[in-house]
């Protein structure tokens, strides 16, 4: 029995020493591992992001013209081949505004148009025994504010975050018609962009008309 002891002491103290070399030689290895994964150099540390938002005006008749669904089930909801082939037709769709802007990769990057237009507005007026025709001139402001962040992924997908926001006023058909009616419209959101292929980030509908942010997003070379 004691020589049996013995032999279970031996064991264990055998044991303890493998254990603690094994610790030496493993903890070391696998913190020299962590560090080369970390010093791996980004493949796209140096590339830079070409970024662009269109707002897409679409007539829902159109739209409905192509198959698509009214409240977007699928597979009949609206694609952007759709809104492609709405393009083609001047009186189908239209783009009303849009952005660019070059970003480098994991930073952010922003563009801005203002600018003031002026309407103006024609009045018969009776001035002594005459007729004559009194002009006034009504100001808007509209601009537009697109900003951005971005991230190219491992897969070479490109995380977009954005905001849109567009101020401005809708077309009149004569200089005496009533003042334009004012538009406002508000975009933001995250989104993973195949490059080069747009996407439909963001939309509105009224009851005659579809308004869609369109956002395409491609890795330039450095």
């Amino acid at each position: 029995m004691a020589k049996i002891s013995r032999n279970i002491v031996i064991l264990i103290c055998v044991m303890s020493c493998v254990l603690f070399l094994a610790g030496h030689l493993v903890g070391p290895t696998a913190e020299a591992q962590a560090k080369k994964a970390e010093q791996v150099e980004d493949p796209y540390k140096n590339s830079t992001v070409l970024v662009e938002a269109f707002v897409v005006e679409v007539k829902l008749s159109a739209l409905y013209d192509l198959g698509v669904s009214p409240i977007g089930q699928k597979p009949n909801s609206v694609s952007i081949e759709n809104i492609l082939k709405c393009l083609r037709d001047k009186e189908s769709a239209q783009v009303s505004t849009g952005a660019k802007v070059v970003i480098q990769h994991k930073q952010s990057g922003s563009a801005e148009s203002k600018e003031t237009i002026y309407k103006e507005r024609q009045a018969p007026i009776k001035v002594g025994s005459d007729r004559v025709v009194s002009r006034s001139y009504q100001s808007y402001n509209i601009s537009s504010s697109f900003s951005a962040l971005v991230n190219i992924l491992p897969d070479s997908r490109i995380f977009v975050g954005f905001d849109f926001n567009q101020f401005g006023v809708e077309k009149v058909a004569s200089m005496n018609d009533m003042p334009p009616t004012t538009i406002t419209r508000e975009w933001s959101g995250t989104v993973s962009l195949e490059a080069g292929k747009p996407s439909i980030a963001g939309a509105t509908q009224g009851e005659q008309k579809a308004v869609f942010l369109i956002l395409c997003a491609d890795i330039k070379s450095e």
